[in-house]
């Protein structure tokens, strides 16, 4: 039965369950995407839940997109769609997919929407999953090329701290990845060339993620709707465990994100500095203060002797992309990691290494042997610190089907000025992502500023998108071929 409310229209599926607690589910389409391409998802839901759940998929808005303006007349229609078609109760749940979710969440906060499950979809940054009035369920699909996996890391991450000083929180706004799955897999049918444009090849059919989609759901419901005290415990314990085992993957992505920024300090700026250390890395305390601006343009590093050892103390710029509008499109990670250092014979002459006369020859070669670290090589590790973190099905994924990182030899400068003003090069084509490093070395004999050692490097976390989103499009999205 299809029912208008002006332009919106809804297309209301009846129970298939004789009996249970009557719950009605209201879909919102994402962009340029028809209502009834949600029918499977709603099946599958329906299937799943010994609930007597009802649909009403709502669709036609201008321009085949939900908006603002069109959303509470949508919901307020559905809503008397499933009363005339013989819903009694008032137990209505709000399901929205991408675009949808980015305006339904807002509204449904103060609407007739008991709860929220958002396909594809997140709160926006600015409201924390505690604070939302009404249980929400974040449902995320690992290969998802347009609501990307690391995004919704977030949400998970922020779910995991509530959840420390109050467990329950995982019932009322659990944050669920769907292992395998990819954006349009929340839907059904042909997708318009947004989708087509970003989103991944999934690793599960369609049949496959329609199921876990009805089984995350269903258990959602249960929890939040359920009079059935066995019924609702049963649900906990699924949900429990759903939330740890989307932890598989979320938490080689959360490892990984704080080595870029952890309080004020990069842990990433520390190891690079270690690396440059080499050896005399033991009888190194390397300190990082993250700093903006102009604060990080006349910083300087520096380097004093403690006992037998040496402070190295660092400096670090860890600059995002800017994302006012909190786009899931957007990367996570850090455009670049601009870090100054000590440089290697800065810390040999604070260190005061000397050897007796005789064994200087030897300690000579031994030295030249050594590699001298460079921006590329720092590059080269962050690399593969991401593809070693990275789940083995990721790894597996990447080798097979990822676009490949090409590193290139530094750009080196010569001033502070020219280092600064040239950002590190991050190129994507058809064929992979290209990296070249800027640095800026100066020698222990140079005038004002000795023994510095400054890089501008590829966030590890960077390296990690690389590897589990972005490098598995065939074509990098602004390439796109249609065809």
């Amino acid at each position: 039965m299809i029912v208008s409310s002006l332009a919106v229209t809804s297309e209301v599926m009846a129970p298939i369950r004789p009996s249970g607690e009557e719950i009605g589910l209201i879909f919102v389409p994402g962009a340029q995407i028809k209502g009834e391409a949600y029918r499977k998802t709603a099946r599958a839901i329906q299937d799943a839940s010994a609930e007597r759940v009802w649909v009403a998929l709502t669709g036609n808005y201008t321009a085949s997109t939900p908006n603002p303006l069109e959303i509470k007349g949508a919901v307020l229609g559905a809503i008397d769609a499933l009363k005339a078609a013989g819903m009694k109760s008032t137990n209505y749940v709000g399901v929205a997919h991408s675009l949808g979710g980015v305006f339904l969440a807002p509204y449904a906060e103060d609407s007739p929407l008991k709860a929220v499950v958002l396909l594809g979809a997140y709160l926006n940054r600015s409201t924390k999953l505690a604070d939302y009035p009404k249980p929400v369920l974040t449902l995320s699909g690992e290969l998802d090329g347009q609501t990307r996996i690391t995004r919704i890391a977030v949400d998970y991450e922020q779910l995991m701290q509530v959840a420390e000083k109050n467990s329950t929180s995982i019932f009322r706004t659990p944050v669920i990845n769907i292992k395998g799955s990819c954006h349009a897999q929340f839907a059904s049918g042909p997708m318009p060339p947004e989708v087509k444009k970003y989103d991944l090849t999934p690793a599960i059919s369609d049949l496959e993620a329609h199921a876990f989609i009805g089984r995350y759901v269903s258990s959602f419901l249960a929890v939040t709707f359920s009079k059935v005290p066995e019924m609702k415990e049963e649900a906990q314990r699924d949900l429990n465990f759903y939330f740890k085992e989307s932890g598989k993957r979320f938490l080689p992505l959360l490892g990984v994100k704080a080595l870029d920024v952890k309080g004020t300090v990069s842990p990433w700026a520390q190891i690079c500095q270690a690396q440059l250390a080499g050896k005399f890395v033991a009888r190194t305390t390397i300190n990082n203060k993250i700093l903006q601006g102009f604060s990080f343009l006349e910083s300087k590093p520096s380097i004093e002797k403690l006992g037998m050892g040496a402070i190295i103390n660092t400096t670090s710029l860890v600059e995002y992309e800017k994302n006012p509008l909190d786009v899931s499109l957007n990367k996570e990670s850090p455009k670049e990691i601009d870090v100054k250092m000590k440089s290697k014979d800065a810390i040999k002459k604070v260190l005061n290494v000397t050897l007796p006369e005789f064994l200087q020859a030897i300690e000579v070669l031994k030295l030249d042997k050594e590699k001298n670290i460079t921006c590329k090589d720092l590059n080269q590790l962050a690399y593969q610190l991401a593809l070693k973190n990275s789940t083995t099905e990721a790894q597996e994924r990447y080798r097979r089907h990822g676009r490949l990182i090409t590193f290139k030899d530094d750009l080196v400068y010569g001033t502070g000025f020219q280092w600064a003003s040239q950002p590190l090069v991050i190129e994507e084509s058809d064929k992979g992502l290209t990296v070249q490093g800027v640095a800026l070395v100066t020698s222990m004999s140079s005038t004002f500023f000795p023994g510095m050692h400054y890089c501008k490097v590829l966030s590890p976390y960077r390296a990690m998108e690389w590897i589990n989103v972005d490098s598995l499009r065939d074509h990098a999205p602004n390439r796109f071929h249609s065809s």
